[in-house]
């Protein structure tokens, strides 16, 4: 009964999109330039390059790294992440908290680290943080001797050589 009045609803909103956009965004005027396919069936295959259900003090959370050797072209980094946040909040239904590390020096210079926009009511905001090896002290890393970084550190700033 539930699924019957669900299509009846979408039926009807659907033949009459252009007073219900008014209504809900309280504007006068819209303008309905496409129907948006919606299924979603994969049929390409993600996969992010680090991913981790990890608990933080008392909280658990996804830890998610990508790992950029320059900037990302086909897409924008903040896509990319909005992609994933999405996806990973969906669901694992936990925080997610996302980093990108840069291994070129010039790479992430203009990676802002977030995505965010709002307009009448409708906020949105995604960050994460970004990480340019070129920006970290090679020493700070040898004295803290994180091993996973250790091979890293000839991509790292090098201020007291």
């Amino acid at each position: 009964m539930t699924q019957e009045y669900d299509t009846t609803g979408k039926d009807i909103l659907n033949e009459q999109i252009n007073e219900i956009a008014r209504f809900v965004l309280n504007v006068p005027e819209v303008e309905v330039i496409a129907d948006l396919d919606t299924e979603q069936q994969l049929v390409r295959a993600f996969r992010t390059d680090i991913t981790k259900h990890i608990r933080c003090d008392t909280h658990e959370v996804v830890l998610h790294i990508e790992l950029q050797l320059h900037d990302s072209t086909e897409k924008p980094m903040w896509a990319r992440n909005a992609h994933y946040h999405g996806y990973l909040v969906g669901e694992y239904q936990i925080p997610v908290y996302s980093n990108v590390i840069y291994f070129h020096p010039d790479a992430g210079k203009n990676d802002p680290g977030y995505y965010e926009y709002s307009w009448k009511g409708y906020d949105y905001r995604i960050s994460y943080k970004v990480i340019r090896l070129i920006k970290i002290e090679e020493q700070a890393i040898l004295e803290a001797q994180v091993p996973g970084l250790l091979p890293f550190t000839p991509l790292m700033n090098r201020l007291r050589r």
